[in-house]
């Protein structure tokens, strides 16, 4: 499937009082400009009307605004058609259809970063973390994290019933700039590389980066060193030696945690933004998943993603 182009536009700053008054208004508004310089494509099946896939994609960030439940956002989407912002509101079998696609997956990932473009100026800083979003049948609340230790039955470990998200977060906007998913067992550190070449392929200067202790290793400071980032803060484990570094970034991050620690946590306590930014997406847009399918649980985070992005990008407008 053809990816959709979306032309950079400068965010005009304007101070706003009540702002979650507004939310939902600015959220249509920009989901309508956001997707105004698209290029419209059918999607049309046999002896059916044609479908707008720029439609698929507005329903679904609103059905994600709402929680994902199609009946409670049904009367949305005939607003929104009536509004203009969709041509037409598809059909619940069409929405689910697809929810299970992955190309729906690879074109929300791009206009996640796509989303992040307007702040390339501004944003220096990032921070990368990770989250799990547990199934319907067994949420336990975005408080809880799934936990193997405390599964002493012969059932199915808990973190086989989640999904994962990890997610690329700019300090000063606090919006994402690079998003992906995958199962709940995976581990954060092979990750990173990919996470940081994507934002600075997109034309980010990433000069401070800062991640947990699950992202410790030693390729991955040599490997953001190599990416001009100068200040690297991913938190050490307790049991850490500093012996053969592969890195100067490595040897001099160890030195400030371990003879500089005052120094380390003055720089390293930004990091709460990202768990702040968890709290707000699972409290605003439920935390867990109602799909059932691996590509629609991780289709729905995105669109969560995408949606929280849009509504950064309402407050600017």
């Amino acid at each position: 499937m053809e990816q959709i182009p979306i032309q950079r536009q400068k965010i005009v700053y304007i101070e706003k009082k009540d702002y979650l008054e507004l939310e939902k208004k600015n959220f249509l508004i920009v989901l309508t400009d956001f997707f105004e310089r698209t290029d419209e494509k059918k999607v049309s099946g046999n002896g059916r009307p044609p479908i707008y896939f720029k439609d698929m994609l507005k329903s679904l960030l609103i059905m994600a605004y709402h929680g994902m439940s199609y009946r409670r956002c049904r009367s949305d989407l005939e607003l929104a058609k009536e509004m203009g912002i969709l041509y037409a509101a598809p059909k619940r079998s069409t929405l689910c259809k697809y929810m299970n696609e992955k190309s729906i997956k690879e074109q929300l990932v791009d206009l996640i970063q796509q989303s992040a473009i307007y702040f390339i100026s501004s944003e220096s800083s990032m921070i990368v973390d990770s989250t799990w979003y547990p199934l319907k049948s067994c949420h336990t609340g975005y408080l809880k994290k799934p936990n193997f230790k405390k599964n002493k039955s012969k059932e199915i470990p808990p973190l086989l019933k989640t999904r994962k998200l990890h997610v690329a977060l700019l300090k000063n906007s606090r919006i994402i700039a690079y998003a992906t998913t995958s199962k709940g067992t995976k581990n954060d550190s092979p990750l990173f590389k990919e996470i940081l070449t994507k934002v600075i392929n997109n034309g980010f200067d990433i000069k401070v980066l800062l991640a947990d202790a699950g992202y410790m290793s030693k390729s991955n400071y040599s490997f953001a060193q190599e990416k001009g980032v100068d200040n690297i803060f991913i938190d050490f484990r307790k049991n850490v030696t500093g012996k053969r570094a592969k890195s100067k970034a490595w040897k001099d991050a160890f030195y400030l945690w371990k003879k500089d620690n005052e120094y380390w946590h003055e720089s390293y306590r930004y990091r709460v933004i990202i768990e702040g930014f968890f709290s707000l997406l699972k409290k605003k847009f439920m935390n867990w998943l109602r799909t059932r399918k691996a590509i629609s649980r991780d289709n729905e985070m995105l669109l969560k993603v995408l949606a929280y992005n849009l509504t950064i990008l309402g407050k600017r407008i």
